[in-house]
């Protein structure tokens, strides 16, 4: 029983010995510059080796499994978050002006079919284009040939005014309100035909902007 006994133990410290062993050789090494700088073998890592960088190798093969670089000094980290905040701030800008290009080439579609549903032909577009200008030259026409009346008009009330001033009397409230209606009139005609010519020109640019387009996608029909 004793000698059983002693056979059992002995297999048991043969048998953690060969794991041991096993476990060793299956494990990781690390190689790591010392404080001399030169590179060691261990199978521990000391703190100040791990803040220097090392590799982790396969303690059998002695094959490279991974290689950790030294960390960052504070300047270095310091450098590495700038780069990254210009790194996401470019790219934040490429997707913004991508955003506005898709959207732009959307409106231009619906711009583009638009054009083709309004005008079938180039002379339809030239037709509209002539009829919205004629008729705001006729508006044009019709209040510069209301100005000289109008002008004859305040003319004659501030005269009638300057008379009475002269034999002593006061300008009365109607002849005033006359007077300051004589001359909002010609201020408002004034300023619509001002309008007027500046709808226009902006009216002309679009078309022929418009007419170079519609060329350009009936071509592609």
């Amino acid at each position: 029983m004793m000698i059983q006994t002693k056979f059992l133990i002995f297999s048991s410290m043969l048998l953690l010995t060969s794991i041991s062993t096993i476990s060793l050789a299956a494990g990781q090494l690390y190689r790591f510059p010392d404080e001399n700088g030169t590179l060691t073998l261990s199978t521990t890592l000391p703190a100040t080796a791990a803040q220097k960088g090392y590799d982790v190798l396969d303690a059998t093969s002695m094959r490279l499994i991974e290689r950790i670089p030294p960390a960052l000094s504070e300047e270095e980290l310091l450098e590495q978050a700038t780069q990254q905040k210009l790194e996401a701030e470019a790219k934040k800008k490429a997707e913004l002006e991508a955003e506005k290009v898709a959207q732009a080439n959307q409106t231009q579609r619906v711009y583009d079919k638009t054009l083709l549903t309004t005008y079938r032909t180039e002379q339809d577009l030239i037709d509209a284009r002539d009829t919205d200008i004629a008729y705001r030259q006729e508006q044009i026409d019709i209040h510069q040939k209301k100005l000289p009346d109008l002008k004859q008009h305040l003319y004659d009330v501030q005269k009638q005014a300057a008379e009475r001033e002269l034999s002593g009397a006061k300008i009365t409230a109607n002849m005033q309100k006359r007077l300051t209606a004589a001359e909002e009139e010609i201020v408002i005609r004034k300023q619509a035909i001002a309008d007027l010519k500046q709808d226009i020109e902006q009216l002309t640019t679009r078309y022929q902007s418009d007419l170079e387009r519609l060329r350009f996608l009936l071509k592609g029909r």
